[in-house]
């Protein structure tokens, strides 16, 4: 993997992620476009495999697993019904992802201009674009 982050948090709610950041993506080489990558547990309990909903469209080259002591186990497996509680996960998440690309830049300039600019800047552009939540942060 080119990056990975750990992260676990406590408030808004509880939370433990693992991401990381693939060598290269799929996308580049015309195989059409990647699903998302990350799966949603709930005490340890697969809820979701590959959730479009953790984490926002442009951030889909991001592979891992996040688990949720506050999710209930009686979310639908198909569709998580408490949209609230996945809208601040959502949140927390992209927010932690964008400080750490933030962090990487500052400390390891090389390694982000030349490795994961190189590779990921379509992606970061598509978000410039669609996630004016987080916009500014880009």
């Amino acid at each position: 993997p080119l990056d990975r982050l750990h992260y676990r948090a406590d408030a808004p709610i509880e939370i433990k992620a693992l991401f990381y950041i693939p060598s290269f993506h799929s996308e580049k080489y015309g195989m059409g476009r990647m699903e998302p990558g990350v799966s949603l547990y709930s005490r340890k309990v697969l809820i979701e495999s590959k959730s479009p909903d953790i984490l926002p469209e442009w951030m889909r080259f991001v592979k891992g697993v996040v688990d949720s002591e506050d999710l209930p186990l009686s979310i639908s497996r198909e569709k998580p019904q408490d949209t609230a509680l996945i809208q601040k996960l959502r949140k927390a998440l992209t927010r932690k992802f964008i400080s750490h690309l933030t962090k990487m830049a500052r400390k390891q300039t090389d390694k982000f201009k030349d490795e994961f600019y190189k590779e990921y800047s379509f992606f970061l552009k598509e978000g410039i674009c669609q996630d004016y939540e987080f916009q500014d942060q880009l």
